[in-house]
């Protein structure tokens, strides 16, 4: 058994398993794995394993460490985190090909759980390509062969078994998990239900894609996009929350119900969140089974936080009314807070005495003194209004949400700050990508029975309601220095911004056809090929299928053979090999001839070709079994002939 080799490309599994955890879980602790792992390297380099008091001692503090870098709130992190750790220990002690092997089946869990965090194509194509190097690690266990030939087999195991798989994919029926782990806490969103829209500036640093929406070209919607997700209706001086009020109507009767004739219908695709409220544009409802349509028009997700949603939406400008309760709800205010934006309310209020004026000349008075960046001024403290009204006069899509909403409040008019998504970025693909740049922060204020969008957004920085923030001119430059490391950082280069744009349109039709596959799309799919006949037909093509597959399996194993002389085929192929050397064998002469000849004109594979003439005596002369030991063998013979000078 090569310990150095299985040491090596074990460690390495685990380096590259702990490099998908690089944005989940702190930097510190993966500092910890991979030191785990080079050590696994340098002691199994030289064969050595660590003492089990040594072991034991260094296991403690890493498990303590555990518990202080990565803590007790996300269960699943810490699991997940848990098992890495403890794999990487069993590494560092294994010793015999058993406990290789139970190692073995530990990084199979291990890669598994990469999924918890990571569906894209991207990451899929990988840990495939790290479950068949740790299937050839197993392999080569078992029988010890060369390496490569090991990943060679593994390989092909793997593509055999890929039909298979698509298959039951597509026709086995989709039941729901008699039980799950509880899901990450993700935050790809970035939006919360307590969230302070002076913090949704901070977003503009991340180009996570958020979702996707496919729209129909009959039914296009019109710019501009203002993908509504949550509204906020209680302001705390400081903060804009969801009243306990509000969360309680969510569940109410829906207001109104949009037909397909006053309605505009698209879908959307969004990633794994951390939030259940998901997307649309206006007062929007779905059909889809995992989803809510909220009483104020919103839609929530039902089922499980950490896969992909695929849900088709119907959207309208909703005109609806407000009782007087309601009326009262969204023009509350705490008491003795931002004094000065209050005045300049007042004031404002006294000149126009209607809502449409007073709109307007909130808008006008936005646009005459104030800028709009991605790298707001920080504030601090109370009344903070007051003080990006009156001194910093700089700032992102919440500061004016909430010094808006507050202003209308003030002059008694219901409003509203709703949080969301602006525009979004038209692919070759037709669709409209969203990203967590995308995040914005507006206004909904109620006057002639109707709800109206006030965003100073408009006035502040026009462009920007149309398309991206990415592709916002003025600002392309601080949007860029904004954006965390990635691709779309670099997007000014076309080689790196066609690199980016290919590999999201490959992305898409990842998402589209394989992580939205839900029991949905399979009974669409089932409806589409079969008709009305899919609910007898489909099962009956289904065991059909798997039982032709199985017979084909059977009569292939049992098929007629012809006995042939063992090692014919090994010794055809040292033939060849002595072919490409120069060294032609005679057809008259046995194989212990030939190799004689072969010793003479090649003396340094005496060695190699000595047991190779020994395995032939034993088993053509002394009839012994030519068994997979033996076969093993002469494989690792013939391969280090390969190599060998």
């Amino acid at each position: 058994m090569n310990t150095p080799l299985i040491n090596t490309v074990l460690s390495l599994l685990f380096i590259v398993t702990s490099g998908f955890l690089f944005t989940e879980v702190a930097t510190p602790f993966l500092a910890i794995l991979a030191g785990l792992s080079f050590l696994n390297l340098f002691l199994g380099k030289f064969y050595k394993k660590l003492n089990g008091l040594l072991a034991n001692i260094l296991a403690a503090v890493c498990l303590v460490a555990l518990f202080l870098l990565v803590g007790v709130g996300d269960t699943v992190k810490l699991f997940v985190s848990m098992m890495l750790l403890a794999s990487s220990f069993k590494l560092l002690q294994a010793k015999t090909v058993k406990q290789y092997q139970t190692v073995c089946l530990l990084v199979f869990f291990n890669l598994s759980t990469v999924y918890l965090f990571h569906q894209g194509l991207f990451e899929t194509l990988i840990v495939s390509v790290l479950y068949i190097v740790n299937f050839a690690v197993l392999g080569y266990l078992t029988s010890p062969q060369s390496f490569k030939a090991a990943n060679k087999q593994s390989f092909k195991t793997i593509l055999l078994a890929l039909p298979i798989a698509a298959f039951l994919i597509l026709f086995l029926p989709k039941l729901p998990a008699f039980w799950q782990l509880p899901g990450p806490k993700l935050a790809k969103t970035g939006l919360s239900e307590q969230v302070n829209p002076f913090s949704i500036a901070k977003l503009a640093e991340s180009d996570d894609l958020v979702f996707r929406v496919e729209q129909q070209p009959e039914q296009a919607l019109q710019a501009p996009y203002y993908w509504r997700s949550l509204i906020h209706d209680e302001f705390n001086g400081s903060e804009w929350l969801i009243s306990d009020i509000l969360k309680s109507q969510q569940y109410n009767p829906i207001r109104r119900t949009i037909t397909q004739s006053n309605g505009v219908n698209y879908q959307v695709i969004a990633e794994p969140s951390s939030s259940n409220w998901l997307f649309a544009v206006g007062f929007a409802q779905s059909d889809n089974s995992d989803v809510h349509s909220t009483y104020n028009g919103l839609l929530k997700r039902k089922g499980n936080l950490n896969k992909n949603i695929k849900y088709a939406v119907t959207s309208s400008q909703a005109s609806l009314s407000l009782n007087e309760f309601e009326k009262r709800l969204y023009t509350r205010l705490p008491k003795a807070t931002n004094p000065q934006t209050t005045a300049l309310a007042k004031e404002l209020a006294a000149e126009h005495k209607n809502a449409q004026g007073y709109f307007n000349a909130l808008l006008d008075y936005f646009n005459q003194q104030f800028a709009y960046t991605l790298t707001p001024t920080p504030m601090y403290g109370d009344n903070t209004l007051d003080q990006f009204v009156f001194d910093t006069k700089r700032g992102f899509c919440g500061h004016y949400a909430s010094t808006a909403a507050f202003m209308f409040r003030v002059a008694g008019y219901p409003a509203r700050v709703v949080s969301g998504y602006l525009g979004g970025e038209q692919t070759k693909a037709a669709t409209l990508n969203i990203y967590q740049y995308d995040a914005h922060a507006w206004v909904e204020v109620f006057f002639d029975e109707k709800w109206h969008i006030f965003d100073a957004t408009a006035v502040v920085a026009p462009e920007r309601l149309n398309g991206s923030l990415s592709q916002l001119g003025d600002l392309n430059e601080s949007f860029n220095d904004n954006l965390n490391f990635g691709l779309k950082r670099w997007s000014h280069f076309k080689a790196i911004n066609w690199l980016r744009i290919h590999l999201e349109e490959l992305d898409y039709k990842w998402t589209n056809w394989v992580l939205t596959f839900d029991q949905e799309s399979q009974q669409s799919l089932f409806d589409s090929l079969f008709g009305n006949k899919s609910a007898w037909l489909t099962p009956l093509i289904v065991l059909g299928t798997l039982l032709l597959s199985f017979t084909g399996y059977f009569l292939y194993n049992k098929r007629p053979t012809r006995s042939r002389e063992p090692l014919v085929d090994d010794i055809t192929k040292l033939y060849l090999w002595a072919k490409k050397q120069g060294i032609e064998p005679v057809d008259t002469n046995t194989p212990l001839q030939n190799i004689a000849l072969i010793k003479q004109q090649k003396p340094r594979t005496e060695a190699y070709l000595s047991e190779f003439e020994q395995i032939i005596i034993e088993v053509r002369y002394q009839q012994q079994s030519y068994n997979q030991n033996r076969k093993n063998r002469v494989r690792v013979l013939l391969n280090s002939l390969k190599t060998a000078k």
